[in-house]
């Protein structure tokens, strides 16, 4: 569930940067929509974990450990996806302190020169302190936050220098569970200079997946507005995308709605020309968003979030 439709950097490979995110996306979401959705979906659906993240930098938001708050009140976990570049001093400290469950901090690029390159500016050493200064005040406060990176490989003809130059120079010198993934094409929206390999076209598992990407924005004048993945940010498809809006609409009504199930229908039967917003997505290629790298134990590499399907990456194998 996005909190902030925006975001402070301008990151290369994402559509916040070019062509930039249609401004009816790029709102706050009003604490009491945020807690109408919640009330929504719980406890008739489970205990859901919420991730405060959609595609906008959530630390933006002032008042953030109220929106963390707010899920831990109901007894569910909270996770927090950053650039990390807010994450220091007493803001930080309030967040940790409203029972934050895990912090997962964007950082692409392995060194301080690749970080620029890709994220656009020079805060490879500030966001690394601002981690390090995190992960002392989670110990210091006897949190059980979990502390966690994530990076896209920037060269796939480079991944073994990739993840080995990220793994010393930022994961281990941290302490840090990560995770690293080949880059995307935002469904098309995004020209990915590292493709992947195009095989015979088959379902993501997205649209069958317990996974609901809510966006802070929507149509003009809209909150909540329920996509079918993170993969449709930005013009021209995000718009194309959205199945409903949970401002005015519940769950039940979008996600059991004809606009969902017409989706799954297209995914079921391949017929992914039928969904503008899919037929151009790299995620439906034989070689999708395969995980690389990871030392979480929870992860699967060469396992795509969403499906049961393992995928053999012959490239990098550790």
């Amino acid at each position: 569930m996005e909190v902030y439709g925006g975001c402070d950097y301008k990151c290369k490979m994402c559509p916040q940067s070019t062509p930039g995110r249609d401004p009816s996306f790029l709102k706050k979401m009003p604490i009491e929509i945020f807690e109408k959705i919640l009330d929504n979906i719980v406890p008739q659906y489970g205990h859901p974990a919420i991730n405060l993240e959609g595609s906008g930098e959530p630390t933006l938001v002032k008042n953030l450990p109220d929106y963390i708050q707010a899920v831990k009140s109901r007894n569910l976990t909270c996770l927090l996806f950053t650039n990390g570049i807010r994450l220091t001093g007493k803001f930080m400290h309030n967040i940790i302190d409203a029972g934050i469950d895990v912090i997962r901090v964007s950082m692409i690029g392995y060194n301080k020169e690749k970080y620029f390159e890709w994220m656009g500016v020079d805060n490879f050493e500030t966001v690394l302190s601002n981690i390090l200064e995190t992960r002392d005040y989670i110990r210091s406060s006897s949190s059980s936050c979990q502390l966690m990176s994530y990076h896209l490989i920037t060269d796939n003809s480079n991944m073994f220098e990739d993840v080995r130059e990220y793994r010393r120079n930022i994961i281990e010198k941290a302490g840090l569970l990560s995770h690293i993934w080949k880059m995307h094409n935002w469904s098309g929206n995004y020209n990915n200079p590292n493709p992947r390999a195009i095989k015979e076209k088959r379902s993501c598992g997205r649209p069958f997946a317990p996974e609901l990407t809510v966006r802070a924005g929507g149509k003009e004048g809209r909150y909540g507005a329920v996509t079918p993945c993170c993969q449709t940010l930005g013009p021209p498809n995000e718009l194309k995308s959205i199945l409903g809006h949970f401002d005015t609409q519940s769950f039940e009504e979008i996600y059991f709605g004809d606009a969902y199930n017409n989706l799954r229908l297209a995914h079921k039967e391949k017929n992914f020309e039928k969904i503008e917003y899919c037929r151009n997505c790299d995620f439906l290629d034989g070689d999708p968003e395969v995980l690389v790298w990871s030392n979480d134990p929870h992860a699967k590499v060469n396992h795509m979030i969403g499906t049961d399907d393992d995928f053999v990456l012959t490239d990098y194998n550790e």
